[in-house]
């Protein structure tokens, strides 16, 4: 499961080579795995939604999403900028964590701020 494609993450490292292609495929790994781990059983996938903008529901009542042209369920522009930041954190500062953006394990502040909206709560 992987939130944003190759290209896209190149382009927001505004990178035209391929030379770290490898490098860039695992990052994007990396961040789509911590931001799935973060949201826990919430929905990484935008729903769709009716003119009362309630979400749309299957016969099981389950969320319906919202497919792309291949028929893929797209991802929330939320989702999608958070792998995008942590992918630019992961390839700015390799060996470090610079500024404690990474602070006690967290993810970084950018983000927490867009997942957060979207998180599960947890339950004691």
């Amino acid at each position: 499961m992987q939130y944003v494609t190759l290209e896209r993450a190149k382009a927001h490292l505004a990178m035209d080579h391929d030379e770290d292609d490898t490098l860039i495929s695992a990052y994007i790994s990396a961040a789509s795995g911590a931001v799935k781990n973060y949201l826990k059983s919430a929905s990484a996938y935008e729903v769709e939604r009716d003119s009362n903008d309630d979400p749309v529901l299957d016969s099981n009542g389950d969320p319906e999403y919202v497919r792309d042209s291949s028929n893929d369920k797209v991802v929330r522009l939320e989702v999608q900028q958070a792998v995008l930041l942590l992918i630019g954190f992961f390839y700015k500062d390799r060996d470090e964590n610079a500024d404690s953006a990474f602070a006690q394990g967290y993810l970084p502040a950018p983000v927490t701020a867009l997942l957060y909206p979207l998180r599960d709560p947890a339950v004691a």
